[in-house]
């Protein structure tokens, strides 16, 4: 409860001194032109006392124009986060469809065919990795040499080939509507041409060998 107080005491002396310092910020303000000069009272003093409140308006233009900037900066803040928002909530309902899929591969839509149970859920976990990767570029939280490492690592894997040939062009749906999901979408199909190459390649080898 002590600390409680102390915490309560604190934050009561900060709001008050910043409040005393905005309050004497703006009594400068308002008494600077008479500061300028000590020898108010004769008309021409008041000429230049409105020159120099004429200069104020000045800095009061520039000042209204950082505020527009600052309005507009935030807004723009709060518009990437409600979209970050609402694709967090969009993987998270794509998890919990995805789940249902995994446990009873039965379920999966659209539905896997020509694959067993075990091949299915390995597909559908290759397509929950890749889905987190795109939410952690579009949040930034991951870098070009990151992501493409992580693509190579997948197509590594033949199945992984096998099922980006198949939904790779409409796996992000439209990326057009995204910068970001553009760029997404160029570094998996590069990654994947990469590795059907080297697997060409390898096939090439084998074939040609004695």
């Amino acid at each position: 409860m002590k600390t409680i107080r102390v915490s309560v005491h604190r934050s009561w002396v900060m709001a008050v001194v910043g409040g005393t310092a905005v309050v004497g910020f703006f009594a400068m303000i308002v008494v600077s032109p008479w500061l300028l000069d000590s020898t108010v009272g004769r008309s021409e003093d008041w000429h230049r006392l409105s020159e120099v409140g004429q200069a104020y308006g000045g800095v009061s233009a520039i000042l209204a124009g950082l505020a527009f900037c600052g309005i507009a900066g935030s807004l723009l803040l709060q518009w990437r986060q409600v979209r970050l928002t609402q694709v967090m909530l969009l993987r998270e309902r794509h998890f919990e469809l995805a789940r249902i899929a995994v446990d009873d591969p039965s379920m999966a839509f659209p539905r896997i065919t020509g694959k067993s149970d075990v091949e299915a859920r390995r597909l559908m976990v290759l397509n929950l990795w890749v889905a987190h990767w795109s939410m952690l570029w579009n949040t930034g939280q991951l870098s070009p040499q990151g992501l493409a490492a992580q693509f190579d690592l997948l197509f590594s894997e033949p199945a992984a080939v096998e099922w980006w040939s198949l939904v790779g062009a409409r796996w992000s749906g439209d990326p057009s509507l995204n910068r970001r999901g553009r760029e997404f979408q160029t570094m998996a199909n590069e990654a994947h041409q990469r590795a059907v190459a080297a697997q060409s390649a390898a096939d090439g080898q084998a074939g040609g060998a004695p």
